[in-house]
């Protein structure tokens, strides 16, 4: 057991790791290219160049585990779940195809839509878990992390404002700003993620690097309001309620009150500067929409889309359980996508799929905070960040459907729970080390031999 904890406290410090650091950066890299500049960098049906990066990286992982043999499964639970709901998501994709032959069943789009979805999202969660094994390593890249999320925003801004033109960054339909994500609904929940993050980065940095965070956090803050994301909006304000409450066991109330000031501010100067330009868009959205009679038209017509799919459901009492099969929704005669994460799962994979998908969220939470009061304190604000903002992005996918932005999440995910799980395993090795019974030496012979 003594030789346990070297080891760890190793971990909490970090060997260079310096092609792994420079590997996962190049796939954050390709991210920013590919969602910003909206480059498929399409390489084959279901493949991109960032795809075919991550293969390599997991598949040099394998290798690497299997020539030094000293793989260790950690936060198991958390695999479990990946595991169940893909293959479930298989075995539900497999009976769509072949025996129920749902009309307009795409069998091929349907499998790459499942590769690209939560085979793509488990193996990416995996790479930027495993590929580090050192904390300061894993914490070196997460900051690379949310400075590209900050380069980004700043790049939508500037587009939403008329200074650039890149990429798919425009005004939609109703002249709602579209940021790296594509949709207004999906960029807000992107940025309700983040915003944390940036809010810890800028808190704990130093004077040298204040500014660049500072510019960060006020242009992510800024595109989230340009989006007029009312899911956003809400997801906001429940992180921020949600970070309050879990805070004050960590941080002194008048500190705490300071945060509160100035995120206050900040939001406050984010809405001034985008009222100028994007104000009626903001109010029709916040004030007149929000406020109808009609709840079909307070929800954008959300409540609609629900209730179709449960009666649907309903209709086959069954598929409540079971679900009517991967991807089955695409092929039913809805005009809509469901615009709930939570609905997409139970109809197409039933409470099997619905159970997993939640409790991959619930599971990261849970190990983020019971890791807090183990890690050292320069990396317990990005562990508390990265929990507030997954409660963020959980409440914004109850209106919307997300695509892109789990990519981000769980590299995020990957990053921060190699900290929170390094963590736990110092603590736990010093505490068996300190437990360990002492032999009894009333006259200091076995001292005076190991100072020999």
């Amino acid at each position: 057991m003594s030789e346990v904890l070297p080891r760890n406290v190793a971990l909490e410090s970090g060997a260079s790791e310096l092609g792994m650091r420079m590997l996962l950066t190049v796939v954050i890299v390709l991210f920013v290219v590919q969602d910003v500049f909206d480059m498929s960098m399409s390489l084959a049906p279901g493949l991109s160049a960032k795809n075919a990066l991550l293969y390599v990286l997991a598949g040099a992982l394998v290798f690497k585990i299997a020539m030094q043999g000293s793989f260790r499964f950690e936060i198991r639970a958390l695999h479990y779940c990946f595991a169940v709901l893909i293959g479930y998501a298989v075995f539900s994709w497999l009976v769509a195809a072949f025996m129920v032959e749902y009309p307009r069943y795409n069998v091929i789009g349907s499998a790459i839509r499942l590769k690209a979805t939560w085979i793509d999202r488990a193996l990416l969660f995996l790479v930027f878990f495993y590929a580090l094994r050192s904390s300061r390593n894993a914490y070196t890249v997460l900051k690379v992390l949310l400075l590209a999320v900050a380069l980004a925003n700043t790049i939508a801004v500037l587009n939403g404002l008329g200074y650039l033109q890149t990429g798919r960054m425009c005004a939609d339909d109703v002249d709602r700003v579209q940021g790296m994500m594509g949709e207004p609904n999906q960029d807000g929940a992107f940025d309700v993620l983040f915003i944390p993050g940036l809010a810890t980065a800028l808190l704990t940095a130093s004077s040298l690097w204040r500014l660049p965070w500072f510019v960060g956090l006020l242009m992510t803050l800024i595109a989230l309001v340009m989006t007029a994301s009312r899911g956003g909006f809400v997801a906001f304000v429940v992180a921020c309620l949600w970070a309050g409450f879990i805070l004050r066991r960590y941080v002194p109330a008048q500190r705490l009150l300071a945060i509160a000031a100035g995120g206050v501010l900040f939001a406050v100067v984010a809405v001034l500067a985008v009222i100028p330009f994007y104000g009626s868009v903001l109010y029709r959205r916040v004030f007149e929409e929000s406020t109808a009679s009609d709840i079909a038209v307070a929800s954008s017509g959300r409540t609609d889309i629900w209730s179709s799919a449960v009666a649907m459901m309903a209709d086959t009492p069954i598929t409540m359980l079971t679900g009517f099969g991967w991807n089955v929704y695409f092929t039913m005669p809805f005009r809509f996508a469901p615009h709930n994460y939570y609905l997409d799962l139970w109809f197409n994979l039933g409470l099997v799929g619905l159970a997993c998908g939640t409790a991959l969220l619930v599971l990261v939470v849970r190990e983020t905070l019971g890791a807090v009061g183990h890690a050292a304190a320069m990396y317990r604000p990005a562990l508390l960040a990265f929990a507030v903002g997954t409660v963020g992005i959980s409440v914004a996918t109850f209106f919307v459907d997300l695509y892109t932005p789990w990519l981000w999440y769980w590299a995020y995910a990957g990053l921060v729970l190699r900290i929170a799980v390094n963590a736990k395993n110092t603590a736990q090795a010093q505490h068996a080390v300190e437990s360990q019974p002492r032999k009894a030496d009333p006259y200091g012979w076995i001292a005076a031999g190991k100072t020999a």
